[in-house]
């Protein structure tokens, strides 16, 4: 494995961990979501649905990256 396709994994590797930590948020925020809407709390739905959607954003975002440095130096390879 070469020096750049290590650092990709690494940095792959991150990214994993950030989408891990943004999925436990939404669900803690969706947990939030249901007990406030429950209790008809209309404020806190509304606040925890942004972080939900804040979350969600970032999480696509790393996605999104995953693997790019790798892919592209295998595209300028060809």
């Amino acid at each position: 494995m070469s020096a750049p396709q290590t650092v990709a994994g690494v940095c792959d590797d991150d990214r994993l961990a950030a989408i891990e930590e943004f999925a436990d948020k939404a669900a803690s925020y969706w947990r939030s979501i249901a007990e406030a809407a429950y209790r008809g709390d209309r404020l806190t739905v509304a606040v925890h649905c942004r972080q939900v959607a804040a979350v969600t954003r970032e999480a696509f975002q790393a996605v999104k990256t995953l693997g790019a440095e790798t892919g592209d130096k295998s595209r300028a390879a060809a």
